[in-house]
């Protein structure tokens, strides 16, 4: 069965959302014991106009092919945020004092629970719907370069987002792409319906007019959207800037919002504002237990302190639970020595802390101090850094902004020992993308992705 729902997929997803909305609504009116349901109708009905708009917005549904669910889940919070707001204006002007504070935090923690069930239900039956060959996209990609074929490999290794790389169409047939060759251009008509392709990527280094309105034409007579990949590897970022510099037209080939003054006093400001809270909430308890673990199981210091490249290389003092031996060496014959599975260094608790990220706290008094972020690329040790700098050529741009106690690449279970330096080089790809879309809804993002991390816990985090 091809594409399950097809474009009922949208609507399906909409419409159950809207009776989840209205389940929780009545619910939790019925758990406030309510007196007056007068303006319920109205008020729901605003809800659910609020919903549509937020959501789409947001693009809630737009991506829901290629969203993991930890990335659906989070993109529920600011919409539930918003519909607490509305929630609270409506009784407001109701002059309804009595109902307000209780309705809204009940209505809210309902609606989370029951959209977060809903949604986690639909992934696995939609997940279980393209085990089964159903509810699959056929994909055709255009061009066969570095480019197309990484996007291929891609899709290939993602099932979950529920597309079927079919092959390529390209000027000329190359031999690596062992029978995933299906013609030229001038044969797109032809291999668009023999291969009952559903979406086209056109993923070319260079784009050739002609070519591009030939591929756009055959999908638009078959009712094919076609996605275009833009080249910017020509470039060594994606988030470039044009600007002009008097007459002349400029291109600024990195443009990272930190950049600006504005966002990093907000980004401070966050900073502080967090690490305070960590600070009195956990670390003020936490930090007696596992000092007093640390010492109980071996003499030495409870921090580890180390030398680390901060913002624009500059060197910062990192601190860290003590998850080794005193004695343990970290560099050896001058060479960098990274921490393995099983290492014969790491204490027992210092397993635990590693594997927890609680050998991690320590670091908000480093970001208290103004030399970490709550959020940024991990530090690496100075030895570290030297070594993949001299074989990574845009490693060092991880440096324009402050290290974080956690990080983009970190919560995407890039962390760990790096056995090559292809693991490495991916960090820096994650790093990067950081930078040059950070924004402080990310930063919650990542913040959330760390805990939900935490608690499920890190095969890598060792």
């Amino acid at each position: 069965m091809k594409d399950y729902f097809g474009r009922e997929n949208y609507y399906l997803r909409l419409i159950t959302d809207v009776i989840v909305l209205l389940i929780s609504f009545y619910l939790t009116s019925i758990v406030s014991h309510r007196n007056s349901y007068i303006h319920d109708r109205e008020v729901f009905i605003l809800l659910v106009a609020i919903w549509y708009f937020s959501s789409k917005i947001i693009q809630i549904y737009d991506d829901f092919r290629t969203l993991k669910f930890i990335d659906e889940f989070l993109l529920l919070i600011p919409i539930i945020a918003l519909q607490a707001l509305v929630l609270v204006v409506f009784f407001f002007f109701l002059n309804d004092q009595d109902n307000a504070r209780s309705f809204v935090v009940k209505y809210c923690g309902i609606l989370l629970v029951a959209m977060t069930f809903k949604k986690f239900l639909f992934k696995k039956i939609f997940q279980q719907l393209r085990r089964k060959g159903q509810n699959i996209r056929n994909l055709l990609i255009v061009g066969s370069s570095d480019m197309g074929v990484s996007f291929f490999d891609f899709v290939k290794n993602n099932t979950q987002f529920g597309y079927n790389p079919v092959g390529f169409i390209d000027d000329t047939k190359s031999l690596y792409l062992n029978g995933l060759y299906k013609g030229n251009f001038d044969e797109v008509d032809k291999v668009i319906v023999e291969n009952n392709i559903d979406e086209i990527v056109v993923a070319m280094p260079q784009f050739n007019k002609q070519q591009l309105d030939k591929i756009i034409a055959a999908g638009e007579k078959n009712a094919i959207r076609t996605r275009i990949i833009p080249d910017y590897f020509r470039f060594s970022s994606n988030k470039f800037k044009m600007g002009m510099f008097g007459n002349f037209p400029m291109i600024t080939v990195r443009d990272e919002p930190l950049n600006l003054v504005h966002w990093r006093i907000v980004k401070r400001t966050i900073d502080i504002a967090f690490s305070v809270l960590v600070c009195l909430l956990i670390f003020s308890w936490l930090f007696p237990i596992i000092a007093i673990l640390i010492r109980l199981e071996s003499k030495g210091n409870v921090f580890f302190i180390q030398e680390r490249w901060g913002r624009n290389k500059e060197i910062i003092r990192c601190l860290k639970f003590r998850t080794m031996y005193v004695e343990s060496k970290v560099v050896v014959d001058g060479k960098f020595q990274q921490t393995t599975e099983n290492d014969p260094r790491i204490t027992k608790i210092g397993r635990f802390l590693r594997k927890t990220n609680l050998d991690e706290l320590p670091q908000f008094i480093n970001v208290l101090m103004g030399s970490m972020s709550v959020v940024g690329p991990r530090p690496h040790a100075i030895q570290h850094n030297i070594e993949s700098q001299a074989l990574i050529h845009n490693y060092a741009v991880r440096n324009w902004v402050k290290p974080g106690v956690t990080g983009w690449a970190q919560v995407n279970g890039l962390r760990g020992e790096t056995k090559d330096f292809s693991l490495m080089r991916k960090r820096v790809v994650f790093d990067i993308w950081y930078i040059e879309n950070w924004t402080p809804w990310l930063d919650c993002k990542i913040v959330i992705m760390t805990v939900y991390n935490m608690i499920k816990g890190e095969d890598m985090a060792y």
